[in-house]
């Protein structure tokens, strides 16, 4: 895949339509914000479009070129109409980022089997789904790349309640890998990124325990939480054509955490 960026603008994002489903989540919006910095037209995908408005308005400052969607990603035919409504839009989609993910934190012997199903849906079902669609587009275009956002909880044993996102963040990794694997004769690069934790309004209570922050700094070389612009700066990398011989990779975003 090329961009419309001069020929030694390796992270150029200008002219690429670049779907980011997630997108009003705190990753996501980074991701997005720094895509539309860098000259992607950004079409912010999620559920909740009062929050997806808010965030085009704060885009369109210095990129006019955004535009929302409605999604739920754990339902096919959401995931079909949205996708569908961009291709017909757009004309094509160039970059997809799945940033839409959500946790359930609980002892592995209380963790309702209810809440469990729910965080697989969303981060594994909803990836795979988005994938799918997207995949067919980009097949028919020759290119695409897609970025899949894990953790590194998905390859680590965390005690702090992950039997749910675990499992459904190490499924997104091996999709990645079996998707890149696949597509790759079709010029479409699938790759992911894992970060260790970064503070959004999400977490911030969880890592306001003074005791699960104290054991998380202590794991990580560089000695402080990520930031989501840590984040947003690897996916430009994965989106640009700076990345056009990477595939199947999972870039690890942690402070050096996966190292110790």
């Amino acid at each position: 895949m090329t961009s419309s960026g001069t020929s030694d603008d390796f992270f150029s994002l200008n002219g690429l339509v670049a779907l980011v489903i997630g997108a009003s989540g705190g990753l996501g919006s980074a991701i997005a914000r720094e895509f539309a910095r860098r000259g992607a037209f950004v079409v912010l995908a999620g559920r909740r479009g009062d929050e997806l408005r808010r965030l085009a308005k704060t885009i369109s400052i210095f990129n006019t070129n955004v535009d929302t969607v409605i999604v739920d990603v754990t339902d096919q035919s959401s995931v079909r109409s949205a996708i569908n409504g961009v291709l017909s839009k757009h004309g094509r989609i160039d970059v997809l980022v799945n940033a839409h993910g959500i946790n359930f934190r609980a002892p592995a012997e209380e963790m309702p089997l209810s809440e469990w199903q729910k965080v697989l849906d969303v981060n594994l079902k909803g990836t795979f789904l988005t994938c799918q669609e997207v995949g067919k587009i980009m097949i028919k275009q020759g290119h695409g790349k897609i970025i899949n956002i894990s953790s590194t909880a998905a390859g680590r044993g965390f005690k702090w309640g992950y039997s749910a996102y675990s499992p459904s963040k190490a499924g997104v990794e091996a999709l990645t890998r079996v998707l890149a694997a696949e597509w790759g004769k079709h010029g479409i690069n699938v790759n992911a990124i894992a970060p260790y934790f970064v503070r959004t309004k999400i977490n911030s209570e969880f890592l306001d325990n003074k005791n699960v922050f104290t054991d998380i700094i202590g794991s990580i070389p560089l000695e402080r939480l990520g930031t989501p612009d840590d984040v947003a700066a690897a996916a430009v990398f994965l989106a640009s054509r700076a990345s056009d011989w990477i595939n199947g990779e999972v870039l690890h975003i942690d402070g050096g955490r996966n190292v110790i």
